[in-house]
């Protein structure tokens, strides 16, 4: 276990921790939370011996092999290869053999009770090796870096030859296959992409140690930590629970301090009052005395410390579109002319739809939506936009793309020089920014406020249809359910690349997935999507919902069936297609009704909480009875 009693750290004049006492126990899983600078990094600091305690005991246990990834990779040079880098992740390991092979050449000079000595010291060692995985370690980082998105023939390249981003993917891959006993990872989820997540979420799920997350990616938190430690005022305050229940508890717990502090505060002025009353008063001398001792003594009730609120983010309604907002006819786009990232492209998006681009790092993505946003010319094709389509694009680097030294409100005011400072001032109110805040420079504004005057920036001319490249990078949990919200209020079209799972679980009605087979679009959520790819992993093949939009050609496997055989396999085929699509209409609705009953408990706290889970677990029952239903329909098709 570890235990920090009494522990505080100042950097400057802020007090980041405050006499903060908190146990993690062996095996737990916890997500450590709260706003932008509480202090959550600090605490991996501490436990890692990077910065020393200004005050309290940080108690560790001996001989704990740690594990930990930072937000930013190790400022070391590397000298090798992608895989060697990667596999060099237990500094044992190559001690290990040196000490094995020194004992190996010393036995020969090494007789009776020494030779016994030395060939148990060397089965020890051996043992050791084994214990932390040396005869895997190779295939392992081979599977954890396949796993986030690298592919085999980039094993070999210099690790020095790769981006930061793909870097960081790297020193994660590295962390996790040394299996430590205490794993710490920062924010790991800040450059994945979609499938990468889902792969670490499915690891980090196996992994048996002791596990302390920061992050603000709430699909992580939710499937992962059994436990939560807050971070917030300087204070860390622990609860028995994963995410969901934190938040739930958290407002409770808010609610009955706030409440305890008002009855204090209410008991002191009570008592104040009596003091500067009674204190000339020789009579009430001794009441008086009673009193200021009572004041002295008294422990105050400190004001609980609430998570930053973000204002939230109100966009405008757009104008009226045709029905089609755009049509790509035999698209295509090539850096190069020779490797080309999409190629022959049908792709159409009609007003309302709401599309999320998934894919690893790499893929094209961006690429597709920066040419949907027509900032890229296409290579080849067409590309044709609706009538009265009003385009708005916010690419990755939107920061970048605002003057650091401007104001709040010239960053709008620059945008649409025609518009009124009235309604300058009332749009930048809707996205939170008011009084004297509109004067403040793009500089110094966090990453949430940078976003929030991005959209203000879009939205004094209001888009029809809008194009975001991970919007939610610089946002916090708060800050991401703020633009959540109001992306979900849009009456206009979207496109949004996000490596949030949650984010985009909640936002995309569609979803576009562009992988090595080409760009295939699902027409249902993200759910949906992954269904099919889980099904699509498993060789198993339903027939196709989506409808793949550009594929490479491919062959049957199937042998040909001919004559009235044939017509009778293609009969029994269309039955067990049908039955194949009941099925999965069935478990759609099912699965819509679960989703609107989860959503019901968390918004409604006199929710009725036993009929609903009672439902849900009925739900949850009829959803493994109609898969099991369609498994075995679908592989007697075949």
């Amino acid at each position: 276990m570890i235990d920090f009693i009494q522990v505080s750290k100042q950097f400057g004049t802020q007090d980041v921790l405050k006499n903060v006492t908190f146990r993690i126990n062996a095996g737990e899983r916890i997500g450590i939370v709260g706003p932008n600078g509480a202090g959550k990094s600090t605490i991996f600091s501490l436990i890692n011996h990077e910065i020393e305690a200004d005050a309290g005991d940080i108690v560790l246990p001996k001989h704990c092999r740690i594990g930990h990834l930072k937000q930013q990779l190790n400022p070391h040079e590397v000298e090798l290869s992608l895989i060697d880098y990667t596999e060099d992740s237990i500094p044992e390991l190559k001690t290990i053999p040196e000490k094995i092979q020194t004992l190996e050449e010393q036995l020969q000079h090494f007789q009776g009770l020494e030779k016994e000595r030395a060939l148990k010291q060397v089965g020890e060692l051996q043992h050791t090796y084994e214990h932390l995985g040396g005869y895997e370690m190779r295939a392992r980082a081979e599977a954890a870096l396949s796993g986030l998105g690298f592919h085999v023939d980039e094993f070999e390249k210099p690790f020095t030859s790769f981006s930061g981003g793909w870097q960081m993917r790297a020193e994660l891959a590295r962390t996790l296959i040394a299996n430590p006993d205490l794993l710490m990872l920062d924010e790991p989820s800040n450059f994945l992409d979609l499938p990468a997540v889902e792969w670490l979420q499915k690891f980090l799920r196996g992994y048996e140690g002791t596990m302390l997350l920061i992050s603000h990616d709430r699909y992580l938190l939710r499937s992962l930590a059994t436990v939560t430690l807050e971070i917030a005022g300087g204070q860390a305050t622990r609860y028995q629970g994963g995410y969901d229940y934190y938040l739930t508890e958290r407002e409770d717990r808010i609610r009955h301090q706030l409440a305890a502090k008002e009855n204090q505060d209410r008991e002191i002025e009570q008592m104040e009052s009596f003091i500067k009353r009674f204190r000339a008063k020789s009579s009430k001398a001794a009441q008086v005395q009673s009193r200021i001792k009572q004041l002295e003594k008294m422990e105050r009730i400190e004001a609980p410390a609430t998570v930053a609120n973000t204002s939230k983010i109100r966009l405008a309604d757009p104008p009226h579109s045709g029905h089609e907002i755009i049509r790509l006819e035999k698209g295509g786009f090539s850096y190069d002319g020779r490797r080309w990232i999409f190629q022959s492209l049908d792709l159409n998006i009609n007003r309302g739809e709401k599309i999320a681009l998934v894919g690893y790092n790499g893929m094209g993505k961006t690429t597709l939506l920066r040419t949907l946003a027509d900032a890229l010319d296409l290579s080849e094709g067409k590309r044709v936009l609706g009538h009265k389509v009003v385009v708005g694009y916010q690419s990755q680097d939107f920061a970048e793309t605002m003057n650091p030294e401007k104001s709040v409100y010239h960053i709008v005011k620059d945008e649409h020089p025609v518009a009124m400072e009235s309604e300058v001032r009332n749009l930048l109110g809707g996205f939170g920014f008011s009084g004297d805040t509109i004067d403040k420079k793009v500089s110094v504004l966090s990453g949430g406020e940078k976003i929030r005057l991005a959209f203000a920036r879009l939205f004094i001319d209001p888009p029809n249809f809008l194009l975001l490249d991970e919007p939610t990078t610089h946002l916090d949990v708060q800050g991401r359910e703020a633009l959540e919200q109001a992306l979900k209020n849009y009456k206009g079209a979207l496109c949004v690349v996000s490596h949030d799972v949650t984010f985009v679980r909640n936002i995309a009605e569609q979803i576009i997935a562009i992988d090595d087979s080409g760009v295939s679009r699902f027409p249902g959520n993200y759910d949906y999507y992954q269904e099919k790819v889980e099904q699509r992993a498993a060789n198993v093949s339903p027939p196709a919902a989506g409808g793949t939009v550009s594929s490479p050609a491919g062959t049957s496997s199937k042998p040909a069936v001919k004559g009235k055989d044939a017509r009778k396999a293609r009969a029994a085929q269309r039955e067990a297609e049908k039955a194949l699509s009941k099925i999965e209409r069935k478990i759609e609705k099912l699965t819509a009704e679960q989703t609107a009953l989860t959503d019901e408990m968390m918004a409604r706290r006199d929710a009725d909480f036993a009929s609903i889970n009672a439902r849900l677990a009925e739900i949850q029952g009829e959803i493994q009875s109609l898969e099991a239903e369609w498994e075995a329909t679908a592989e007697a098709l075949g």
